[in-house]
């Protein structure tokens, strides 16, 4: 997600660019779902699973109404307020190129807590 903040929108609110990192990762976490396999188990049991939840927040709507800061009047000062939200592309600086033409790019990236090993053509059982 790319955040265009408005520096005048946030002056005036008196907010900073932290103010507004704090408000995206506290209301947009990633967090532990509970585990598989845990104790108490029954005897034998030899895996254990973390299972994760993905982020709440995915589009640039839901982005748009986190609550930086409330008001006294009992309204509520929003992303939406204060930056531009938009999707982005994680990196602008890739060209791709085969045989000396262009080409599609396509980035993979490991999930946290993935086996690298298992996850190419050698790991699958296809």
């Amino acid at each position: 997600m790319r955040l265009w903040l408005k520096p005048e929108k946030l002056a005036n609110f008196g907010l900073t660019v932290p103010d507004i990192v704090s408000a995206v990762q506290t209301q947009n976490t990633v967090n532990s779902a509970g585990q598989i396999g845990s104790e108490p188990v029954p005897t034998g049991q030899e895996y254990t699973y973390t299972a994760r939840s993905q982020g709440r927040l995915v589009k640039p709507e839901q982005f748009e109404e986190i609550v930086i800061r409330e008001l006294p009047d009992g309204g509520a000062v929003r992303l939406k307020d204060l930056a531009r939200v938009e999707l982005g592309a994680q990196t602008y600086n890739t060209r791709g190129r085969f045989n000396g033409k262009p080409a599609a790019v396509i980035s993979v990236y490991q999930l946290p807590g993935t086996n690298a090993l298992a996850a190419g053509p050698r790991g699958s059982k296809g």
